[in-house]
């Protein structure tokens, strides 16, 4: 497989650290979930393709999140921890308190599990991830706020969707052009939090 497709090159030009980068441009420019006055939190941002797209987005701060390191980003925050460690929310608190603040606008999650080649085991994973980072978000975003999640798509996807799009006005499942075509990523977008 030649993972050096057009996205690749193309994040080279514009130097974006991914091609994650037009996964997210492409989700914003179809679904609007980041607000140019507002804070964003971003679940997985290493090595920081989808953070350096938010952070021209907005005019706010932005607190990045990875439980691998990441290079620094001018007016970002990076907090190193474990999605599924539970004192993860602890130290997300002190970012946010650090920049004044008791919610955001938006949470982002482009985090994924270490795939295993096996299918059932592989979603289950990533559903048990987006399920974390899911509890976290509902505690962190502001009344109307929006999340967007990777998912490694399965027979449970649709049972994520149902359990968590009682929260929120508007949900969609997408996959974004960038994402490969063989790749069994989807996007979850749920926006207008009730």
């Amino acid at each position: 497989m030649n993972r050096k497709d057009r996205y690749y090159t193309r994040a080279k030009k514009d130097n974006f650290r991914s091609r994650a980068s037009y996964k997210l441009l492409e989700i914003q420019s179809k679904f609007n979930v980041i607000w140019k006055t507002d804070y964003v939190i971003e679940f997985g941002s290493s090595p920081g393709g989808w953070t350096q797209v938010v952070q021209k987005l907005t005019e706010k701060p932005v607190i990045a999140i990875d439980i691998s390191p990441m290079d620094p980003i001018e007016n970002v925050t990076f907090v190193q921890g474990n999605i599924n460690d539970p004192e993860l929310s602890e130290k997300i608190k002190i970012a946010m308190d650090s920049l004044g603040i008791s919610s955001v606008s938006t949470v982002l999650s482009d985090a994924m599990i270490k795939t295993s080649g096996n299918y059932d085991r592989d979603h289950m994973g990533s559903y048990l991830l987006c399920d974390n980072v899911m509890n976290l978000s509902i505690d962190l975003l502001s009344p109307g706020g929006n999340v967007v999640l990777k998912q490694f798509q399965g027979d449970s996807t649709m049972a994520f969707v149902n359990k968590w799009k009682v929260y929120f006005n508007y949900y969609k499942v997408t996959k974004p052009n960038a994402s490969r075509q063989h790749s069994r990523e989807v996007y979850i977008i749920f926006k207008d939090k009730i």
